[in-house]
């Protein structure tokens, strides 16, 4: 792979990276399967929050897309939650777990399919920055109060489910 090749790709999937968020509820047996370099492949569509806050449950998804969706700007009534939404068949390089008292947080980058043999080979400082200001940042977001209306019915069904694997536990390798 020449030097153009690699800056494509480095240009496709970090150039305007933004922060996303989407707590759940899992077991810590669904937690742990989560590695550090592993690339996963989520089947269904990734709904997700910009919008930061503290943390009502045991787990939440941080997740580093350049390419989601802001689907509250088309849909007036998911703006109060923020929501944004990656495509279904969505893959993600997992870049860090942190856990903290009860509570883990697994930072995901989203890559494009073309990308993936390429992040499966190969690591970067901005892979490695990125996990270290996730850390900042939960340690912050820890101390915040939790946005009440990602506590609805509605918004907690929407992110119940594990990302790159089936509910039994099976990851989408």
């Amino acid at each position: 792979m020449d030097k153009q090749q690699i800056e494509e790709i480095f240009n496709m999937t970090f150039a305007g990276l933004s922060l996303f968020y989407r707590d759940c509820e899992l077991s810590q047996n669904l937690i742990n399967k989560y590695q550090i370099g592993q690339i996963i492949q989520e089947r269904g569509f990734t709904d997700a929050t910009y919008k930061g806050g503290g943390l009502a449950t045991n787990m939440r998804y941080l997740i580093a897309s350049a390419h989601a969706k802001d689907v509250a700007a088309l849909v007036p009534q998911m703006e109060e939650y923020g929501l944004v939404m990656i495509q279904s068949g969505a893959y993600y390089k997992v870049l860090d777990t942190y856990q903290v008292g009860g509570q883990t947080q697994v930072t995901l980058l989203h890559i494009a399919e073309e990308t993936v043999d390429f992040f499966k080979e190969n690591s970067s400082n901005i892979e490695d920055q990125i996990a270290s200001k996730a850390r900042e940042g939960f340690l912050t977001k820890l101390k915040m109060d939790v946005i009440s209306c990602l506590q609805n019915p509605e918004w907690i069904e929407r992110t119940a489910a594990p990302l790159g694997m089936s509910d039994s536990g099976e990851l989408n390798l």
